[in-house]
């Protein structure tokens, strides 16, 4: 990936972090999770994404008027760059699908729970 500040493909993803979801640009409070690219396996990485997912679902179907899920953020600020830029950790967000989630992963868990809770998915990752 390419670093904001050189413009270089160096930009690696921290092996351990914070990785922040939004869905249709919004997001709660404890829509985020750590994650350790070290101690945890993928299943386990995929665990604690659903968890977050069902959490947020369960209280967005509550509502009485739900638009459908149009877009899903998985974000991470903790990436470094290789050659030792310093990166803006407040402004700099890069998605983590495709990276620590593949699409596939993040768009049957997206169909799935959608299902279980009643709420149209319309998501589609480029």
């Amino acid at each position: 990936m390419y670093c904001p500040v050189c413009y270089q493909s160096t930009l690696k993803v921290r092996s351990n972090g914070v990785i922040k979801l939004a869905f249709n640009g919004k997001s709660r409070n404890n829509s985020l999770f750590t994650y350790n690219l070290q101690k945890e396996t993928q299943e386990q990485q995929i665990a604690k994404l659903r968890e977050k997912i069902i959490d947020f679902f369960s209280f967005y179907s509550e509502f009485k008027n739900k638009d459908p899920l149009k877009t899903f953020e998985a974000y991470s600020s903790d990436f470094l760059c290789t050659s030792g830029c310093k990166i803006d950790v407040i402004n700099t967000k890069v998605s983590v699908v495709g990276i620590i989630f593949t699409t596939g992963e993040v768009q049957k868990l997206l169909q799935d729970e959608g299902k279980n809770f009643g709420i149209e998915i319309q998501v589609s990752f480029k």
